[in-house]
């Protein structure tokens, strides 16, 4: 275990389990965390956690059926699509400009209630072959509201249906962590998850925590796994 600061001149973009990765520099303010696999589908997700390391409300998880949504200026196809750019959405005021939820939720990003946090579309992996996938959060640093969150904590789920059918993490194939400066789309760093995780369904693959001393936000790798996908997440380990 390392203590890595992305000032130093020697910094190292590969990371190890347990390493904690300072995020000391005034402009890297953006974040951009990128999880790429073969095979199962997968569902990434965000736990916003108070001190107690714990979520107190359902907005402090954000998946792909958040009820609040971000709507972003351009479409996901669009050549200028920024997924920072955006407004709020919720429904029904939506019902507006879209004749059901689930168009409505096909069409925007699930997000944290301060607007920090921007979760990701649902990659699906049309079949159990090694396709290749990836899903993605985005983080806004100045926008985390510090006296509610100390800690937000990243996780992969396998989906129901692919849960019902057998599959578990094991069938997730060379799943990589990439964080990138999301204002830049340059890579920050790297690790890979190197534990095919058998007979488990959900994995904690990382997380961020504030440092009330510095002032700053570290960036800490995890490969804690479980059974009972997202849900056993949100009512189990972080409720």
């Amino acid at each position: 275990m390392a203590k890595k600061l992305f000032s130093d001149d020697d910094f190292v973009k590969s990371l190890s389990i347990g390493d904690e990765l300072v995020f000391d520099k005034p402009e890297l303010t953006k974040i951009r965390i990128d999880l790429t696999w073969a095979g199962t589908d997968l569902d990434i997700c965000a736990f916003m956690l108070g001190n107690d390391g714990m979520i107190h409300e359902k907005a402090d998880l954000v998946y792909f059926m958040s009820q609040l949504r971000w709507k972003t200026e351009k479409d996901f196809n669009d050549d200028d699509f920024n997924p920072l750019k955006g407004s709020f959405s919720q429904w029904p005021a939506a019902s507006k400009d879209f004749k059901n939820p689930r168009k409505w939720m096909e069409a925007t990003l699930p997000i944290s209630s301060d607007g920090a946090v921007i979760g990701s579309w649902d990659d699906k992996s049309d079949s159990g072959d090694d396709e290749d996938c990836g899903e993605t959060m985005h983080v806004n640093l100045d926008e985390v509201d510090t006296r509610k969150y100390s800690t937000i904590v990243f996780a992969a789920v396998v989906a129901k249906d692919r849960i019902a059918a057998g599959e578990t993490f094991a069938d997730a194939h060379d799943p990589v962590v990439t964080i990138y400066n999301a204002e830049t789309d340059k890579e920050v760093a790297e690790y890979k998850l190197a534990s095919s995780f058998p007979g488990k369904d959900a994995v904690c693959f990382g997380r961020m925590d504030f440092d009330t001393k510095t002032m700053l936000w570290n960036f800490i790798p995890m490969d804690e796994s479980y059974n009972g996908g997202m849900q056993y997440l949100a009512t189990e380990v972080y409720n």
